[in-house]
């Protein structure tokens, strides 16, 4: 963990703006006592000097607030759904209350979400990605607090990460597809820009074609929301096309099912006509018929140990490692 500045303080936030702390808390707090010009420049000084305003002191003062902040992309997901749950078995254990922001999969958004969550004083923070603004990462920096970015690794997480490498996952799956003889593949992931765990598997799904020294057709690669009717439309769409693909890897489990489900009621046999993989391991890939080939990733343990890294940090233990690869595995079903 790399050192921290310290984080500003109220009185700094004063002197930049020319007014006393006690201004600044009636600003930030929204008292009527402060004229509107006088909020104006003191949210600007506390924008500039990264401050969030500390809704829970009083809280802090008695040994913490017991509280850790959780951003996702999207609570209904039920992959983040069982991180959610490996983060409340550990923390509930130990008296802690996870609060919760849904992202949307943006990053301004995120950012929103860490000002806001960070004000109520979090004895941790934990997020989805490693792909933030500047300004999220600053704020999370001089937080004080442990930190945990999750579902993906890199070399330099903004304190510690727990994941796995979505580039290798996605070639590996890309590979299965091949070594069963598929040489016409297909690609589906989701649009959202900000996400850098699709982006990354997008890239290794082109990594493993180019490799077979076979040719990536930008037709057959597509970006849409992870939902069950994308998947609908693209097998619409392929069943309208002259030249098929005979595989297709999907980044997630919901739009591989949801091509499955349109391929069944179109007569399109799968993996007889088209083979079909998909990314999560949740509990569709276990119920669609054909059962579905995809990659699993252990959702509920990215929760537990992202949750253990917290407590032992705050338990005063100084060497906790940074980056935590928890792997994935290829599961071989009927579909592929």
């Amino acid at each position: 963990m790399s050192k921290r500045s310290r984080a500003p303080a109220m009185r700094d936030v004063a002197r930049l703006a020319g007014v006393a702390p006690m201004t600044v808390s009636r600003a930030l707090s929204g008292h009527p006592s402060v004229r509107a010009e006088t909020r104006k420049v003191v949210v600007r000084a506390a924008n500039k000097l990264g401050y969030v305003h500390n809704f829970m002191a009083s809280a802090l003062l008695r040994r913490g607030s017991k509280l850790i902040a959780l951003v996702v992309p999207n609570v209904s997901n039920s992959v983040f759904a069982e991180t959610i749950h490996g983060l409340e078995e550990v923390l509930s254990v130990e008296g802690y209350t996870l609060t919760i922001g849904h992202s949307g999969y943006s990053k301004d958004e995120e950012e929103r979400l860490v000002r806001t969550l960070l004000g109520y004083g979090p004895d941790g923070v934990v997020l989805t990605g490693l792909t933030h603004t500047r300004a999220t990462r600053s704020l999370l920096t001089r937080a004080g607090v442990p930190i945990v970015e999750t579902w993906n690794i890199g070399s330099k997480p903004i304190d510690m990460a727990v994941g796995f490498s979505n580039f290798d996952a996605a070639f590996q799956a890309t590979e299965f597809l091949i070594r069963r003889g598929q040489k016409l593949l297909a690609y589906a992931g989701g649009t959202q820009t900000d996400n850098d765990r699709t982006q990354a598997r997008e890239a290794g799904f082109r990594a493993a074609v180019a490799k077979a020294g076979l040719e990536v057709r930008e037709d057959w690669v597509s970006t849409m929301p992870m939902e069950l009717s994308s998947g609908v439309e693209l097998a619409r769409r392929f069943a309208e096309m002259n030249r098929k693909p005979d595989a297709l890897f999907a980044a997630s489990d919901v739009i591989a099912s949801g091509f499955i489900l349109e391929c069944n009621r179109l007569g399109v046999r799968v993996p007889g006509d088209i083979a079909v993989t998909g990314f999560d391991d949740a509990p569709l890939a276990e119920v669609i018929e054909p059962q579905l080939s995809t990659v699993h990733v252990p959702q509920r343990e990215i929760g537990r140990l992202s949750a253990s890294l917290i407590l032992r940090r705050l338990a005063g233990e100084q060497h906790v490692p940074t980056v935590h690869d928890v792997g994935f595995r290829i599961v071989s079903r009927a579909s592929a």
